[in-house]
């Protein structure tokens, strides 16, 4: 039976509607035999996917997705075997998750302004004490008789420059480079099809962008194409998920839609040394430190 990895998932930690040892047991049966944890601004579900993997076999990519901004579209950068326990990480982790309440908080203002009869509490009582994000308040639209769908939600109130929109705080996806090595990990642009034109990919790769997430639902054939060129000239490692946050058939991506063959889990393992191979001794890139 061949063996396939899902470099891209989402669970409770985030905005996933799965825990991490239901996410676990789903990839289990069907047949992968690893998985990425990339849950949104926080690593706090790998440890839970951890001890599920250990009980079903299954590998665990520790991973996290920063959600940043540049100009104005939200870059999103996968950041894989970061040490959990570094300091400067973890006070980024800290601030983000403060910059995320503050958003919501005038995302429902914004709403209540419309007329729209939702409060910060229902939206956080949906996240069961995990990262907050707007698709917990598309929940909360849907549950309340708003909205028919989260896309809906998306679509008429919270998706970009709509009338509850909230923009982030500046958080740049060179800054999230920048921190993702001072924990040791690996960034890789996650996919790149959603973002149009990349002008300034190669300050990315001068920065230290070590990957790209070349096989996404949201790639086309075409923009997949395209960046497995730009990562084969430029020697950056390949990945590929399903971006999987949990809905129902036919409402979002499935488990499993992305399968990767596991020789792209090995060159990711090689690049951190944790592997036999190379490491990271050929690559150059900046990691002064990230300043609060």
């Amino acid at each position: 039976m061949k063996e396939f990895v899902d470099f891209h998932i989402h669970t409770t930690a985030s905005d996933g509607n799965f825990s991490p040892a239901e996410v676990v047991t789903q990839a289990a049966i069907q047949g992968l035999v690893a998985i990425g944890i990339t849950d949104h601004d926080t690593m706090d579900g790998v440890e839970d996917a951890r001890r599920a993997g250990e009980r079903l076999n299954m590998e665990i990519i520790p991973g996290i997705e920063f959600s940043a901004h540049f100009g104005d579209k939200e870059i999103h950068i996968l950041g894989y075997y970061c040490r959990m326990d570094n300091i400067i990480l973890q006070k980024i982790l800290g601030r983000l998750k403060c910059d995320r309440h503050e958003r919501m908080e005038k995302m429902v203002h914004k709403l209540n302004k419309l007329g729209i009869e939702v409060s910060f509490a229902e939206v956080l009582a949906k996240t069961k004490g995990n990262a907050i994000g707007r698709p917990h308040l598309a929940g909360v639209l849907c549950e309340k008789g708003y909205c028919r769908t989260l896309g809906e939600a998306f679509q008429r109130y919270i998706g970009y420059n709509l009338p509850a929109f909230v923009k982030r705080r500046e958080f740049t996806p060179f800054e999230a480079i920048e921190v993702i090595h001072g924990a040791d990990g690996i960034p890789v642009l996650a996919h790149p099809g959603a973002y149009g034109k990349i002008d300034y990919f190669p300050d990315l790769i001068s920065s230290g962008l070590e990957g790209i997430e070349v096989f996404h639902p949201r790639n086309t054939v075409l923009v997949s194409y395209k960046y497995l060129k730009l990562a084969l000239k430029h020697g950056l490692l390949i990945t590929g998920g399903s971006d999987y946050h949990g809905a129902p058939q036919g409402q979002g991506p499935q488990l499993g839609d992305v399968q990767m063959d596991p020789s792209f889990l090995r060159k990711l393992k090689r690049r951190k040394g944790i592997l036999k191979g190379t490491g990271r001794k050929n690559l150059i890139y900046r990691n002064e430190g990230f300043h609060l």
